[in-house]
């Protein structure tokens, strides 16, 4: 079967703002260093920024399933560009607490979006199409982040920035060509399964264990793995050619076997890049290679994107992906501030703390996961 041209769109959209943040991500943290901000509290910052974006994510899929998609996409593109454009003139880190919470506002696009695929592709493809949106992302920044680097060295971080934020305006202009994502249908009278308030409460844990490797990767490789700054985006993009491969790979594996074995497989794949990147740091090559497999650590995403559309009734559909956003973004949040001040203790703890409980939470997830497949598919969501 075919991907619809909605999902078509929504790829493009994704990987043109992958190419924005691929030039931006690698450079934020050691620009948030140059201007006098230590491991902690650049995590501060990350975490507070992805806690505020988080709690607007609720009401954006609210207003969603009231007004339509395409709006809520569009202004949380808007956020998120103005958020990269006001990095540019900043000349103390303080200041950046502002530009995290515009960027990271941002990401109630996310949800919506996933609302948006589930409502516009079939069953029959739906694991593939998440993974097509959400590996978008990844090789968009995959393809930018190893210029970062180089191009911060040789024009100035904000400068790179400021390229960062034009990507991010041609990513919300693409919005416009969306449908509207409206139909008779919002709004209806609906009720959440126990099922979907059994993956509320596991979704924070999940994305505490996911983020811990990534706020301070750029500082990371630079003082630990010793490399220059020219490279530091390529270390980066490693993590993202993982993703977008995991994202992929995951999406496929969840369609054909299931949720539950693509989750661990994606848990393992990170424990193992996390091991090999906190243990060999002085081989540049085998820290490249640990960095894709911790890819892994976003790669069940999708995955999780896809069974949503199982439990979630489709009248209150963007809230519900919302909501799931909501709790993960909490747990993000409360993450990367934990990443600073584990880094803060001694800069190879975020990737044990990772080894430590990747896999005993993918578990528990299989487990939830298993017993919906047990209990069968609510029927508030039909098949298509």
């Amino acid at each position: 079967m075919t991907i619809p041209r909605e999902v078509r769109l929504i790829v493009v959209v994704q990987l043109l703002w992958g190419l924005g943040f691929g030039l931006i991500g690698p450079i934020q943290p050691l620009y948030l260093q140059s201007l006098g901000a230590d491991p902690g509290q650049i995590g501060l910052v990350f975490g507070v920024g992805n806690i505020a974006g988080g709690l607007l994510v609720l009401p954006a899929g609210a207003i969603a399933d009231r007004y339509g998609r395409r709006l809520v996409i569009l202004a949380s593109g808007v956020s998120g560009t103005l958020g990269a454009l006001s990095l540019v003139p900043l000349d103390r880190w303080e200041w950046a607490f502002a530009s995290s919470i515009l960027y990271w506002a941002g990401t109630a696009a996310l949800p919506v979006m996933s609302a948006h695929v589930a409502a516009s592709a079939s069953r029959q493809v739906l694991g593939r199409a998440m993974g097509l949106v959400y590996g978008a992302f990844f090789v968009g920044f995959i393809v930018a982040s190893p210029l970062a680097g180089a191009l911060a060295a040789r024009l100035g971080m904000r400068e790179t920035i400021l390229a960062g934020a034009v990507f991010f305006a041609l990513s919300t202009a693409g919005v416009l060509r969306l449908s509207a994502g409206r139909g008779t249908h919002l709004l209806a009278a609906a009720r959440f399964p126990r099922a979907f308030w059994a993956l509320l409460a596991l979704a924070p844990v999940g994305a505490f264990v996911a983020v811990l490797p990534t706020p301070l990767l750029p500082v990371y490789v630079r003082d630990v793995a010793g490399s220059p700054l020219e490279l530091v985006g390529v270390y980066v993009a490693c993590v993202s050619l993982g993703s977008a491969a995991f994202s992929a790979a995951g999406g496929r594996l969840a369609d054909r076997f299931g949720a539950a074995p693509a989750v661990l497989a994606n848990a393992f794949l990170l424990t193992v890049g996390c091991a090999i990147a906190a243990l060999l740091a002085s081989s540049g090559v085998l820290v490249a290679i640990g960095l894709v497999l911790a890819g892994a650590n976003v790669a069940s995403n999708p995955v999780l994107a896809a069974l949503l559309e199982r439990v979630v009734p489709r009248a209150r559909a963007a809230l519900g992906y919302a909501a799931f956003q909501l709790v993960y973004a909490i747990g993000f949040g409360v993450g990367g501030i934990a990443a600073g001040s584990l880094y803060d203790a001694d800069p190879h703890l975020p990737l044990v703390v990772t080894i430590a409980l990747a896999l005993p939470v993918a578990m528990v997830f299989a487990l939830v996961i298993a017993r919906l497949g047990r209990d069968g598919t609510p029927a508030a969501v039909p098949a298509r």
